[in-house]
C-alpha cells in the first residue's frame, strides 16, 4: 500500500475486495470516493439535476478499535459548509499493517449497532522486535491531468458561428442583422474579442508532491511501543486547490503477566485543503470559465468573475482529529477472560473564504465555519473458551454491553464589505447582508447495546456459532426503543473429513452457511421526537414554539439489513490455487424516507422507515500461481468479481411508484416496486429522421408528429431527432418518457499480477465495472451550446459524431444547427419545449463499463549483505503509475468520475495521473 501515493486510503482497497465496490469518483485531494459493499443499502437522494446525490450507506471503519462513522457527516464530498475532508485522508497508508473486511450478517455481529453496510477493520503496525527498529519511507510523485476535452478555438470558432447563423438563420439580412448585434462576432478586429484563449490550461495544472513516514517500533511480547510521523503534500491539478496531512500516532501494549495486558493508542492528525470554486466534488467556477468561448480574453479583472473565483478565492479548510483508546483484559481463569475498550474521538472542522471585492460587484466578504464532533465508545465483555477431550469440544462463549455517545455543533458567520481586500476582518460594514450563530444541524445521540454469543466446534470440522444483541439508539420513537438482532453460523472444514484426510490436491475446504440481522441508526432524535424553533415576538420578546415543518415520528426505526449467505473455501495443490466464493440474499428495510402530508395535520413532511430494497449477489475470488514452489520466479494471478443485482420492495404509503422530479437538467429518478432503484426517467431516443417522408402522420388528421415550444406547435422534419410516441397521439410530451437505465454496475471486481525474482517484484492492478448506465451530460451540453451561436460559450469539434447534414443521411445524431426552431433548454418545463439535445433523453445515456490500468509498480529489494555494510537492514526503491489508462466505449471524459447516480458532470474534478519514485528504508 505504500507504493502508491493517495490522499484517501479507501482508493487503495478498488479491485482488491469482491462485494466492495469502489468508485473514485473525484480526483479532489481529501475527497472520499463512494463506497459501497454488497450493493445499495440506500436509495434516498438529495438534490436535483447534475446536483443529486445519492446519501451514502458506507461501511463501518474500525481503525484500532475505534469506530468511524462516514454516513454521519456525509457532506464530505458535497454540499458541504465545512472543510469537505473525509475522515479517511486523515489516515497515513503508511501506517497500515492488516485490513480484514467483513461483509456478512454473522461477521458483523459484533458491531451490529453500526455495522449493518458492512465493516472494515484496520489495524496498525505494533513494535514486534525487541531491537529498536526505525523505518523510513517516501513518495516523490509528479500529478498530470487526464486527457482534457477538446475545443474549436479562435478564428475556426468565429467562422463555425458565421456559417451556421448565415445557413439556417431566416435569411441574409436577419443573419446580418443578429451578427451586427452581437460584438463577440462582429467586432472581430477589437482585442477583447479576438482571442483564442486555452481556458482548460489557465485551470489545469501539473504538479510535484512529496511524502514522508518515519515508523520507530520495538518491544517483546511483554512490552512494546509504536511512534509514526507522517506528512503528505499533494497539489491539484486545478489551480487553487490541494491537500496536506500531518499525523502523528502512537501505541503501546504492557503485559506484566500471561492473565493481564493493557493497550494504550493515542493518535492525532491535521488535514488542511484548498477547494478552489468548489465544495470537493464539483467546480462550479472552473466548469463556468472552462466553458467560455475560445473568443474572450483569460480571466482579469475586468473579464469573467466566476473564473477569476476559481484562481483567487482565499479558501482554507482544516480539519483536525484526535483518538485514544485503552483496552484491558484480565484472565481470571483458564479460558474465562473480562476486557473493556474506551475510546474517545475528538473532531474539528474549520472553513475561512475570502472573496476579494471584484467577485462580488466591489462588496468583499468572509465566510467563517467551526464545527467540533466527538464520540464517546465503550465495550465491556466478558468471555469463556474450554476445550474437552483434547481439542475434540470446543465452546466459546461471550456476553458486552456497549455505549455510544455521539455530539455535533456547528457556527458559521458571514460579514460583507470590507474596506479593501487586504483587511480580511473581523468586521464587514454591511450588517444587513452578514450574520451568523449556531447552526440547524446541532446533533447529540445515544446508542447502547447488549449481545451474547455461543459458539461450538468438534475437531474444528463442525462449526457453529449464533449470537444474539438487543440495540437500543436515541434517534428510535418512544414506541421502538429496542431492536432484536440475532445470527447464526455454520461451517463445515470438509478437508478434515477422513475420506479427504489423505488427499494431496485438497489443503482447505470450508462450506459456510449464516444468516443474520444489523441494525444502523438513522434521522435524530429530533425526527423522533420534533423540535422547538424561534416563532416571532410576543410582547416585543422572543418566543419558541413547535416546529410545524416535520411532525414527530414516535414509531421511527433504525435500518435493518437481514442477510442469508452461503460460502465455499478452497486452497488447492499446496496452496497454489485459492478460492473464494459467495452467494448472498441481502434485505436492506426501514430505510429513512421524508414524505409530504396533508396541510390539514398542521405539519407539512414526515420521515418514515417505509422503504425497502433487495441485493441478490455473488462473489469470486481467485488466485492462482501457475509457476512450481522450485522456481526462482514467483508469479501470482489474482481475479476477483462480484455480481449484484437490486430492486425495491416497499415504498411509502404501499404505493408502487414514486417520480422525484429532475431539476434544471430534466432527469428525473423513478422508484417502482420490482425493478431496479434510481431508475432514469427518459424520452426514447429511435434515430433521426432521414427524410421528411419518414416523419409519421397521425391517419385520423393528418398532422405530423409534432411538439410544442411553449404553445406553439413544431413539427418534426429531416434532420429531427425521432422520439417514440408512447402514447400513440402523434403528439410528443411528457407522457411519453419511459424508465430506462440502470447507475449502479451489475458486475465489479479487479484483476492483479504479482511476478517476483531475486530482488525485482513486478506489481500489476486493473479495476473494471461491467453493465453501468451513464448519462452523459457533458456531450448533451456540447451540442446544445449550437443551439445560441450568438452566447459566450464553448464550441467542442463535432465532426466525429455522426450527425444529420442533408436529406437521406442516416445519422446517429440529429442536426445541431437549425437553432431557430429550437426551444429554450433553461425553460423550467423542459416537456413544453423542442429540444433535440435534451438531456433527459436515451441518446446521451451510454453504456459505462470500462476495464482501468489501475497500477504498475515496478520494485528492486538491494540485497542485505549490500546494505548491512551502510547500517541500513532493508533497503527497496520503486516506481509507480496510478491511473494510467481507463478502456471504454464511453464517449465521455471517464466512465469512473461519475455520481453515484450515473451523471456526468462538466463541473466535475477529473481523477489526476501520478507517476512516483519512492524510498523504503529500515534501519
Amino acid at each position: 500500500m505504500q507504493d502508491v501515493p493517495v490522499s484517501n486510503v479507501a482508493e487503495l482497497f478498488q479491485a482488491k475486495v469482491p462485494g466492495l465496490n469502489i468508485q473514485i469518483n473525484t480526483g479532489s485531494p481529501g475527497a472520499a470516493p463512494t463506497i459501497n459493499m454488497r450493493g445499495l443499502s440506500g436509495i434516498s437522494v438529495t438534490g436535483s439535476g447534475d446536483n443529486a446525490f445519492l446519501t451514502p450507506t458506507s461501511p463501518l471503519f474500525v481503525i484500532d478499535g475505534v469506530p468511524v462513522d462516514l454516513n454521519t457527516d456525509y457532506q464530505y464530498g458535497f454540499s458541504s459548509n465545512g472543510p469537505g475532508i473525509s475522515p479517511l485522508s486523515l489516515i497515513p497508508p503508511e501506517d497500515i499493517e492488516e485490513i480484514n473486511f467483513l461483509k456478512d450478517a454473522s461477521a458483523t455481529a459484533l458491531y451490529g449497532a453500526q455495522g449493518a453496510y458492512g465493516v472494515i477493520l484496520i489495524n496498525t503496525r505494533r513494535g514486534k522486535s525487541k531491537t529498536p527498529i526505525i523505518q523510513y519511507s517516501t513518495n516523490f510523485f509528479f500529478n498530470t491531468p487526464p486527457k482534457l476535452r477538446q475545443v474549436i478555438g479562435g478564428a475556426a470558432e468565429s467562422n463555425l458561428r458565421l456559417w451556421e447563423i448565415y445557413t439556417y438563420g431566416t435569411n441574409i439580412y436577419s443573419a446580418r442583422q443578429s451578427i451586427d448585434n452581437t460584438p463577440m462576432l462582429a467586432d472581430s478586429l477589437n482585442a477583447f474579442y479576438n482571442n483564442s484563449t486555452d481556458w482548460q490550461s489557465i485551470f489545469y495544472r501539473s504538479t510535484y508532491n512529496q511524502q514522508h513516514n518515519v515508523n520507530a517500533s520495538g518491544g517483546d511480547d511483554s512490552f512494546n511501543y509504536k511512534i509514526n510521523v507522517g506528512y503528505y503534500n499533494e497539489k491539484g491539478i486545478q489551480e487553487n486547490t490541494g491537500f496536506t496531512r500531518y499525523s502523528l500516532s502512537m501505541n503501546t501494549r504492557y503485559k506484566p503477566s500471561p492473565k493481564f495486558n493493557v493497550n494504550l493508542i493515542l493518535s492525532s492528525s491535521l488535514g488542511n485543503t484548498q477547494k478552489g470554486s468548489g465544495n470537493g466534488l464539483l467546480q462550479t467556477g472552473v466548469a463556468s470559465g472552462a466553458g467560455s468561448s475560445s473568443l474572450l480574453p483569460g480571466p482579469s479583472l475586468i473579464n469573467s468573475s466566476a473564473a477569476l473565483g476559481a484562481l483567487i478565492v482565499d479558501n482554507d479548510n482544516k480539519a483536525g482529529n484526535i483518538k485514544t483508546s485503552v483496552e484491558a483484559r484480565y484472565e481470571f481463569l483458564t479460558g474465562l477472560a473480562l476486557s473493556n475498550i474506551t475510546s474517545y474521538d475528538y473532531s474539528m472542522g474549520t472553513t475561512e473564504t475570502f472573496n476579494p471585492a471584484i467577485l462580488n460587484n466591489n462588496v468583499a466578504g468572509v465566510y467563517s465555519y467551526n464545527d467540533k464532533r466527538s464520540t464517546l465508545y465503550n465495550r465491556a465483555m466478558l468471555s469463556f473458551n474450554k476445550s474437552f477431550q483434547k481439542d475434540v469440544h470446543n465452546l466459546g462463549a461471550y456476553v458486552f454491553s456497549e455505549v455510544y455517545v455521539r455530539n455535533f455543533q456547528a457556527h458559521a458567520i458571514k460579514q460583507n464589505q470590507y474596506t479593501n481586500d487586504q483587511y480580511q476582518g473581523p468586521f464587514g460594514t454591511a450588517a444587513a447582508s452578514s450574520g451568523g450563530g449556531v447552526l440547524d444541524n446541532y446533533s447529540d445521540s445515544r446508542a447502547a447495546s447488549l449481545a451474547g454469543s455461543l459458539s461450538y466446534n468438534y475437531k474444528t470440522k463442525y462449526l457453529i456459532e449464533a449470537t444474539f444483541r438487543l440495540d437500543g439508539t436515541s434517534s428510535t420513537g418512544l414506541n421502538a426503543p429496542w431492536a432484536k438482532n440475532p445470527s447464526l453460523a455454520v461451517k463445515w472444514n470438509f478437508n478434515k473429513e477422513n475420506f479427504l484426510a489423505n488427499s494431496k490436491w485438497l489443503d482447505v475446504g470450508m462450506l459456510r452457511l449464516s444468516w443474520g440481522r444489523n441494525i444502523a441508526p438513522v434521522g435524530s432524535v429530533f425526527d423522533a421526537n420534533g423540535t422547538y424553533d424561534y416563532y416571532g415576538n410576543y410582547n416585543g420578546i422572543p418566543t419558541t414554539a413547535i416546529d410545524f415543518n416535520n411532525l414527530p415520528n414516535i414509531k421511527l426505526l433504525p435500518t435493518s439489513t437481514t442477510q442469508y449467505n452461503a460460502g465455499l473455501d478452497l486452497n488447492l495443490f499446496k496452496n497454489r490455487i485459492t478460492l473464494t466464493f459467495d452467494t448472498y440474499y441481502k434485505m436492506v428495510d426501514n430505510q429513512l424516507w421524508q414524505k409530504n402530508i396533508t396541510t390539514h395535520n398542521a405539519f407539512t413532511k414526515l420521515k418514515t422507515n417505509e422503504v425497502s430494497n433487495v441485493n441478490i449477489g455473488y462473489e469470486l475470488a481467485l488466485s492462482f500461481r501457475p509457476l512450481p514452489a522450485t522456481s526462482k520466479v514467483n508469479w501470482t494471478l489474482s481475479i476477483n468479481g462480484a455480481y449484484n443485482k437490486e430492486k425495491i420492495t416497499a415504498l411509502p404509503d404501499a404505493t408502487r411508484q414514486i417520480l422525484i422530479e429532475g431539476g434544471a437538467t430534466g432527469q428525473a429518478i423513478l422508484y417502482r416496486l420490482g425493478r431496479n432503484s434510481l431508475t432514469n426517467i427518459l424520452y426514447n431516443f429511435k434515430g433521426v429522421f432521414a427524410t421528411n417522408d419518414d416523419v409519421p402522420v397521425n391517419p385520423a388528421n393528418g398532422t405530423r408528429y409534432h411538439t410544442f415550444n411553449g404553445a406553439v406547435p413544431v413539427y418534426f422534419k429531416a434532420g429531427d431527432p425521432y422520439y417514440a410516441d408512447i402514447n400513440g397521439d402523434y403528439v410528443l410530451d411528457s407522457k411519453d418518457m419511459v424508465g430506462a437505465g440502470n447507475s449502479q454496475p451489475l458486475i465489479n471486481g479487479g484483476i492483479s499480477n504479482f511476478v517476483s525474482y531475486q530482488g525485482f517484484s513486478l506489481n500489476v492492478i486493473m479495476a473494471y465495472t461491467w453493465h453501468r448506465d451513464i448519462l452523459n451530460n457533458p456531450l448533451a451540453s456540447g451540442f446544445q451550446n449550437f443551439a445560441s451561436p450568438f452566447s459566450a460559450n464553448n464550441l467542442v469539434p463535432i465532426s466525429e459524431y455522426n450527425i444529420w447534414r442533408q436529406s437521406g443521411d442516416i445519422a446517429n445524431y440529429p442536426n445541431p444547427y437549425d437553432y431557430l426552431r429550437y426551444g429554450n433548454y433553461g425553460a423550467t418545463d423542459k416537456s413544453t419545449q423542442f429540444l433535440p439535445f435534451r438531456y433527459n433523453q436515451t441518446l446521451f445515456q451510454e453504456d459505462g463499463s470500462y476495464l482501468k490500468l489501475a497500477t504498475v509498480t515496478l520494485g528492486y529489494n538491494f540485497k542485505p549483505q549490500l546494505t548491512k555494510r551502510l547500517g541500513i537492514t532493508s533497503l527497496r526503491v520503486f516506481a509507480t503509475a496510478n491511473n494510467i489508462h481507463t478502456f471504454s466505449f464511453y464517449s465521455g471524459a471517464d466512465p469512473e468520475t461519475v455520481s453515484s447516480l450515473g451523471r456526468d458532470s462538466s463541473g466535475g474534478y477529473p481523477v489526476r495521473r501520478t507517476y512516483a519514485l519512492g524510498l523504503n528504508i529500515q534501519l
